[in-house]
């Protein structure tokens, strides 16, 4: 069958009934008493938060701390990240020493590595932004070794018909065909890259920054500030799988074709 896809007043139609029944059950949670209001405020206090936030001069500061550090993180990771990864995966005997030391530091979760910088680098935007750019920099070197170290047999006995130096099969060969691999995993490294400069905001005793929202709203139990604080948070969440999306629509334009 083929997918049918949605006209622009469909899909308007369709998030405006999705939000509808969040909030009407938001709402009944509330009027049934399942849930106290200190905890879930009721939807009508969260707008009313959201709105005096955005009238405030100082979360726009905070807003662009976070969103500051989170795409220099992302674009100086995935430029290092890359880069390394492409320079270990060429030798394959670089990469079999280089490889477990990547694949361990990745499998940790993202946060650990927020208290780790910050012993060395203390608090403020450097240790924020080493952190946020870290676990980009891993995420890359991991694909893209393994991208370079996996170009098909194919296309390397094609560069050695064709006579190609080793530069020319590095750029005509093996980049090309880790460029998709990369794309991909830049796509999963934006949303982390967000969580991790969030985290760091929270864990990290900053002066600004949508994370130091939250906490502050959580210390004085202004549950209707830290709401809307969490929502910012998911509309960030929500460009940043929009963007990932658009890179990897871009790198392999010949899906679904």
């Amino acid at each position: 069958m083929f997918e049918h896809r949605f006209g622009y007043f469909e899909r308007l139609l369709c998030v405006t009934g999705g939000i509808a029944l969040v909030l009407g059950t938001w709402t009944l949670v509330l009027v049934s008493g399942l849930v106290p209001p200190v905890l879930l405020p009721w939807p009508r206090e969260v707008g009313r938060a959201l709105l005096s936030m955005l009238s405030s001069p100082r979360f726009w500061i905070d807003l662009q701390e976070t969103v500051s550090t989170w795409v220099a993180g992302v674009f100086l990771g995935s430029l290092i990240g890359a880069s390394l990864g492409v320079l270990l995966g060429l030798n394959r005997f670089i990469w079999a020493a280089a490889e477990p030391w990547v694949e361990f530091v990745r499998a940790l979760p993202s946060v650990v590595l927020i208290p780790l910088v910050s012993l060395f680098m203390g608090v403020g935007v450097s240790s924020r932004l080493t952190a946020c750019a870290l676990v980009v920099v891993v995420l890359m070197i991991s694909t893209s070794g393994t991208a370079i170290r996996s170009t098909t047999a194919a296309h390397m006995r094609l560069a050695v018909a064709w006579r190609a130096t080793a530069l020319q099969r590095v750029f005509h060969f093996q980049l090309p065909s880790a460029l998709s691999h990369m794309a991909v995993a830049l796509k999963a490294a934006i949303p982390i890259a967000l969580i991790v400069a969030v985290a760091a905001d929270m864990l990290i005793a900053t002066d600004a920054g949508i994370g130091k929202i939250i906490m502050d709203s959580l210390a004085v139990f202004d549950t209707a500030r830290m709401y809307a604080a969490v929502l910012i948070v998911g509309v960030l969440g929500y460009l940043a799988s929009s963007v990932g999306t658009r890179i990897e629509e871009w790198a392999l334009h010949w899906s679904g074709k």
